[in-house]
């Protein structure tokens, strides 16, 4: 019986969140409203609050899903950093987001005080590169680390934000593949490595 439960809980949440996408699709965040989703996804007011709080509450948690989902990836990818290991993995990545596009592309259409998907996730990625590079160094930060770091934040963030604008799943496998004869490779792998590492 509990089974049952939990599994009608799950679609129905599942159903709520697939609904409240197509409406991001459709039209501009503060217009949509909590009718809207109810009339959609078939269900009644007590229905919805029982789960959410307001349309903002449900975006949140959306948003959460997906920096979630991030937060894993990221520190697989610093585990591989060159070879066919990195290429794999960073294919690996940029596909598992692309299999989300429709939920990333909407997310990133809000944009309030408290859900902002673009920042969250260079915020993320920022700070995770910065642990990963003093964690495996015992050189005190340099000056420019932060600077290095917003500029792979941004670099991850541009090229994920262009593959789901392009809507060319092939173009993965194409950019994965680009990276290692790219500026950026030569910059976060060979000369960091050197600059931070060879001054212990």
């Amino acid at each position: 019986m509990q089974h049952k439960t939990d599994l009608r809980v799950i679609k129905t949440k599942a159903n709520i969140k697939k609904v409240f996408i197509e409406l991001l699709h459709q039209k501009e965040f503060d217009k949509i409203t909590v009718q809207d989703i109810l009339s959609r996804a078939l269900i009644n007011r007590s229905t919805f609050y029982k789960y959410y709080a307001d349309k903002y509450d449900l975006a949140e948690q959306l948003v959460d899903e997906v920096i979630n989902d991030t937060s894993i990836f990221i520190n697989e990818r610093f585990i591989a950093t060159e070879g066919e290991a990195f290429i794999s993995t960073i294919k690996r990545i940029y596909e598992h987001f692309y299999e989300r596009r429709d939920v990333i592309l909407a997310l990133l259409k809000i944009k309030t005080d408290k859900i902002n998907l673009s920042g969250t996730f260079q915020a993320l990625l920022k700070e995770k590169y910065i642990s990963h590079i003093k964690t495996n160094s015992s050189h005190e930060a340099a000056s420019l680390i932060d600077y290095h770091a917003t500029v792979y934040a941004s670099f991850v963030f541009t090229t994920l934000s262009w593959l789901l604008f392009s809507g060319n799943q092939s173009d993965i496998d194409k950019i994965t593949r680009d990276f290692n004869s790219m500026f950026f490779n030569k910059i976060f792998f060979t000369n960091f490595k050197t600059s931070y590492i060879a001054k212990n």
